[in-house]
């Protein structure tokens, strides 16, 4: 499975960040997503409650937790995904669970402009996480020609 890599075009490939709680990570992804077009101003807010209503965290296989955040698409201009690894994990919700926690070291912001291209998209990256060993070398990567060449 390999993603579009027109969908990684503006370059929000954050590897590494130390970022202490979902808020941060959130606030930390809208300004760059906003600062480029990408999405609207109300899309930090959007992003925010749906995680609380809907949390997206996955504790995968690898045993790295993942969480893929998104919104509806009139908070989207353009079709974009950011991506942000953690070097220390932050706790997400398990997707489908009101109480069991998730220690999530990458996240993959999903701005997708149509529903139904966030569904497939959503499957792509199932497909994805059930490879341990490319979920494993996406954590480590460094550089955004190493991340494109494994996920594109």
């Amino acid at each position: 499975m390999k993603i579009d890599q027109k969908l990684f075009s503006k370059g929000i490939i954050l590897f590494h960040q130390n970022m202490k709680t979902q808020d941060e990570i959130f606030r930390n992804l809208d300004k760059r997503l906003v600062d480029k077009g990408i999405v609207t101003n109300g899309f930090l807010r959007a992003i925010q409650k749906r995680e609380k209503n809907f949390p997206t965290g996955l504790q995968l296989e690898s045993g790295i937790g993942v969480a893929i955040p998104h919104t509806d698409p009139e908070f989207v201009n353009e079709n974009q995904i950011g991506f942000m690894s953690l070097n220390d994990p932050v706790q997400f919700r398990q997707m489908g669970s009101d109480t069991e926690k998730v220690q999530v070291r990458m996240i993959f912001i999903l701005c997708l402009k149509e529903a139904h291209q966030q569904l497939d998209m959503l499957q792509n990256l199932m497909t994805l996480f059930g490879d341990d060993a490319t979920i494993k070398q996406l954590y480590k990567c460094q550089s955004e020609k190493e991340f494109l060449n494994i996920i594109c």
